[in-house]
Parts: structure tokens; sequence; C-alpha cells
């Protein structure tokens, strides 16, 4: 059961923000919401999204009451469309779907509104589909793009939208949110917002340490290490916070890390073999965002290789 935060209190100044360019009328068409997972892109997208489908959207929030809330709570209000694939790619048609989507009529309210939660993962060709609404938006319509790491995003599709970044709290204000403080260390940071508030995450976060542990300690089992790269997006991001830490502990921060699930590591490598692993991973992390599945898996293979040659 996860304890995920459901009041992000953090959200507000941003609502103040939109709230602001809907009375001057200065709503961008396309607002591109991006942050780490779980940070609170998605709700601010439909904390808009039923802001401009209010009938009577004049206080801070929408109604909740009219009919135009009411069918937006029932997932069925005939002027909203939201893509919400998960962690699976965004092929083309959904893409071509909200484009034609938006060259229909309100039938209800006056906006049209599409939601792409973590748009990142939109395949090239639907992220090319998305320009041309991009370039040329109809009247009264507004597309909403989640994003969760927007290095993965196309430069055209960035640069035509106005960006809204999302900020959690950090340090002791982050800290008051952790339910489970048992992952929180002296470098923790907004980066780990996932894991530390989403019981999911963080099951998954220990189970992916746990098998690097194995691996690190004997190189076997490899296979079932690789599964876990490509069952979580957020997996390199981890296995580059391995080194990092490592490094860390090698510096003289081991009481600060004492928490850290690879402390039983901290003597097993020289600082050299972990920078050069750090360095190794930092660019296998880089590569991976721009390939297949097929290059993905090959790019993963080769990195544990090229780790398991220098510790070795």
């Amino acid at each position: 059961m996860a304890h995920l935060i459901n009041s992000k209190s953090w959200l507000d100044d941003n609502k103040v923000d939109l709230n602001d360019k809907i009375k001057q009328n200065l709503l961008p068409h396309a607002l591109l919401l991006k942050g780490y997972a779980l940070a609170g892109q998605d709700e601010l997208a439909v904390w808009l999204a039923n802001k401009l489908l209010c009938a009577d959207n004049h206080g801070f929030d929408a109604c909740g009451q009219c009919k135009s809330c009411l069918l937006v709570k029932s997932a069925s209000h005939p002027d909203i469309q939201i893509i919400d694939n998960g962690d699976k790619t965004i092929g083309v048609d959904l893409v071509r779907l909200a484009s034609q989507f938006f060259q229909k009529t309100a039938q209800l309210s006056q906006n049209k509104v599409v939601i792409i939660k973590s748009s990142e993962n939109m395949t090239e060709a639907a992220a090319n589909a998305l320009l041309k609404t991009l370039e040329e938006p109809t009247q009264n319509s507004f597309l909403l793009l989640s994003c969760n790491d927007v290095d993965l995003l196309l430069p055209t599709i960035i640069s035509r939208c106005s960006q809204i970044q999302i900020q959690p709290p950090v340090g002791q204000e982050l800290a008051k949110l952790v339910d489970d403080k048992s992952l929180l260390h002296d470098f923790t940071n907004i980066n780990q917002f996932a894991e530390l508030t989403d019981d999911f995450t963080k099951q998954a976060y220990l189970e992916f340490n746990e098998q690097l542990i194995l691996w690190l300690q004997n190189f076997q089992q490899g296979s079932q290490l690789i599964t876990l790269f490509n069952n979580n997006n957020q997996s390199l991001r981890w296995f580059v916070d391995c080194f990092q830490q490592l490094l860390r502990m090698q510096s003289g921060w081991q009481d600060a890390l004492a928490n850290h699930p690879l402390k039983v590591l901290q003597d097993n490598y020289s600082n050299e073999q972990l920078w050069q692993c750090l360095q190794l991973s930092m660019q296998a992390n880089k590569q991976i965002k721009l390939l297949t599945q097929a290059n993905k898996n090959f790019t993963i293979e080769a990195l544990l290789v090229d780790i398991e040659q220098r510790l070795q």
C-alpha cells in the first residue's frame, strides 16, 4: 500500500501563477509541467484541466459542483482527453487521436483540454505528430504535457511549450513529508522523491539495491539485474547513485550514509575504481535515454561487463 502524498501544498505557488494567467487570458496553448517522478505534475495538470472546463471557475479551484466538474470527476466529460500509458511508450496513434480531438468544436465547455501524462514516453513518431498541433493550435484548446524526465523529450517539443518546473520541498521540509525515514541520509535530495514517498517505488528501489549488492559481490546473475533495469525507468539513476554514495563513503562520509543499503560494500573498492564506474554509468545513463529497447539492453549488458572489469 503506497503512502503517496495526496496534499501537495508546494503546488500552490504554481496554481496561483496559472490562476493569474487564466484571469488575464494569458494562459499559453501548450504547457510542459516538469519535475521528478511523483512530484505533482499529473496533479497540477488535472487541477488546471478542471479549472479550464469548470462552468463557474471564478474561485481558486474548480467549483466541483457544476455539470462540467461532475462529468470530469466521472471521467465522461466530452471536452477533455487524457493519455495515460503508465510506463509504456506512447505511440503515434494516440497522439493523432489527440490532434483530431482538438479539431472538433467543444461540446459542453468553452475550452478543450488534452493531458499527456509521462509525455517523455512518446515515441519519436508520436512526438513529431504532436508538433503540428503545437505549431497550429486551435482556438480555446490547451495541451498539458506532464513530464518526469525532460531530457527524453524532443527539443522541438520543449521549445514550443511554456515550461513550469515543479519543486517539492527539500531538506528538513522534505523529511517532514516522509513517513518511513529509513532511506533518509545527509545527501538525500529532490530526485529521490519517489522512493521516499511511495511504497511501491521504495520496494523497487530496495529490491534493485539488493540485487545490485549480490551482483557486485560475485558478478553472477547479471540477467536478473538487467531485468530490474528494464522493469523500472529509475533504475539507471539508482545505479549511478550507487557509485556516488560509495565514493562519498570512501571520502569519509560513512556516518552520514550509515543507513544506506550499499554500506556493506564501502571497503570493497578503491576510490579510483569507483570513480571509473561512476563515469561509465553516467555516460550509459545519457546514452540509453536516446536508444531503442534493443539497443538499451545491449548498452546495459556492455555497461555491466565494463563495471565488472573495473572492479575485479
